[in-house]
């Protein structure tokens, strides 16, 4: 009986992908169209694997290239999440202990010159909860880093005598209270990452995570297969189209400063913060392994515990605790970005009570990838440039058009297939029989033909009564106004039926 049902799970699975895989793609080309996209990429997947893959527009301007689904972006921070698994990594194996002083990993001493008495730990730069910022010398530290010949130690920024070592490199709080996203620390994670490994970051990495996954993905862009498929960054000035990185135009670059690269010196050459290179498809199945709590496919990154501790709650806003960049940051784990779904902040999915993920902007393009564990549902959504600029507005943090990405794969996605995929639903959920769907007020439904009336029940994705009463003969019309923002199972004659209350 179970294997049937799952065959014939797969098979409504495949049936209604078509019809509604191209209502999304359409949605996606007019966001495009109204957004000004140079290009961009839109995954969506569940928990057995990719249920929409979309590609649109240029991956390089100058040279007519389309963007293909195997088109590859330089991630930004999105790189962090792929950072924060080779930590783990090296934690599980008992090579790295989270809780140890840094100072002891790296050999000389790293300490917050306003609390210089409180040890500065793995997991705190995980958490960027460490107190140490992007001060004013961050910037010429990574140019240096990524130009000089040879290139700076860590140190350098890090320690009193350093050349680019400032106080203002460290927030005055008590490290592991005060939360302040920071790109250095995940240069200091990947040097760390060398330090223990003895291996250099970016070959750590795709020995690592790239190839068991065999994905086409590194933090070094010489490894890739085809430099054709790398897209090109992009900024709109005064209507002008402008290259911003990875304009290579088809030709492998050469990098001179890396010949007599000390390793554990200083990891920030390869972008541990956002130097990653890879498609959207294959970041979805980085992001599957998390889903699945660090296996997908036949393939083992990380144990379930190692998981369970990246999404954890290592940091939440009480207020004051931390800066929270206006609300977008509102909780955190272990390189992970904990979404709280507040209103007006951290939404995603509106469907989705919490998400885990990560966010990137750099050079003009910005990037997203985030999964709901109970849903068992993740998008991944990344362009190299938009020309109208990147527009705001009061529903959410998030940029308007990662706002119109994710609300059309709420209500145009085939995300209620993930549902069924995992048992959390019947199998014969029909969306279209409700509408209108998603509403905010009330939501038309099969009539009820019961002499006696009908029994509604109206149940949350994990299962929990939410609302009970009887509909009588021939009602067709129910009212949801009482109901929280989120997706909703309404059972009615033994058929479930999702919808979403907007």
């Amino acid at each position: 009986m179970r294997k049937i049902q799952i065959i014939f799970t797969i098979t409504l699975f495949t049936f209604n992908f078509d019809s509604v895989a191209q209502n999304l793609e359409s949605h996606f080309n007019v966001i495009s169209a109204n957004n000004d996209m140079m290009g961009g990429s839109l995954v969506v997947f569940c928990e057995n694997g990719i249920i929409e893959n979309l590609a649109i527009g240029k991956s390089d301007y100058s040279r007519n290239i389309d963007m293909k689904v195997d088109s590859k972006y330089r991630i930004a921070s999105i790189s962090k999440a792929i950072t924060a698994i080779a930590v783990m990594q090296l934690a599980e194996h008992n090579l790295l202990n989270l809780d140890e002083n840094i100072s002891s990993i790296l050999g000389y001493s790293v300490l917050n010159p306003n609390n210089p008495s409180v040890a500065i730990t793995s997991r705190m730069l995980l958490s960027h909860t460490s107190t140490i910022i992007d001060g004013s010398t961050y910037s010429n530290f990574i140019e240096a880093t990524v130009n000089n010949n040879p290139i700076p130690n860590l140190s350098e920024i890090l320690t009193p005598n350093g050349a680019y070592y400032t106080t203002g490199q460290f927030n005055n709080a008590v490290p592991g209270t005060y939360f302040n996203y920071a790109n250095i620390n995940y240069v200091i994670l990947g040097t760390i990452v060398e330090k223990v490994s003895n291996v250099r970051f970016d070959v750590y990495c795709k020995q690592n995570i790239s190839d068991p996954l065999g994905i086409d993905a590194s933090f070094n862009v010489n490894d890739l297969s085809d430099i054709d498929q790398l897209a090109v960054l992009y900024r709109k000035t005064n209507g002008v189209w402008i290259a911003q990185v990875d304009n290579y135009l088809g030709i492998q670059p050469v990098f001179n400063n890396l010949s007599g690269y000390i390793t554990g010196s200083n990891g920030g050459r390869f972008g541990p913060q956002g130097g990653f290179r890879c498609s959207a498809q294959d970041l979805s199945k980085i992001f599957l392994v998390l889903m699945n709590k660090g296996s997908f496919n036949g393939v083992t990154l990380l144990s379930e515990s190692s998981c369970n501790a990246m999404f954890t709650n290592e940091w939440t806003f009480t207020g004051n605790n931390g800066n929270n960049y206006y609300g977008l940051f509102r909780s955190w784990g272990l390189g992970i970005h904990r979404i709280t779904s507040t209103p007006g902040n951290d939404i995603v999915l509106s469907g989705s009570t919490s998400m885990l993920g990560h966010a990137g902007e750099a050079y003009g393009l910005v990037s997203d990838a985030y999964f709901d564990t109970i849903r068992k549902v993740g998008v991944v959504f990344i362009n190299n440039g938009v020309g109208i600029g990147y527009q705001t507005n009061n529903t959410s943090i998030f940029y308007t058009v990662e706002q119109q990405v994710f609300n059309a794969v709420e209500n145009h996605g085939n995300i209620s297939n993930c549902l069924q995929a995992v048992g959390i639903n019947s199998i014969d959920i029909p969306v279209a029989s409700l509408y209108p769907n998603p509403s905010s007020g009330f939501i038309n439904i099969p009539g009820c033909s019961a002499q006696r009336g009908c029994k509604i029940k109206i149940v949350a994705l994990d299962g929990r009564k939410v609302k009970s009463f009887r509909l009588d003969k021939g009602e067709t019309r129910i009212d949801i106004q009482d109901l929280k923002r989120g997706m909703y199972i309404l059972e009615l004659n033994g058929t479930s039926y999702s919808f979403i209350k907007e």
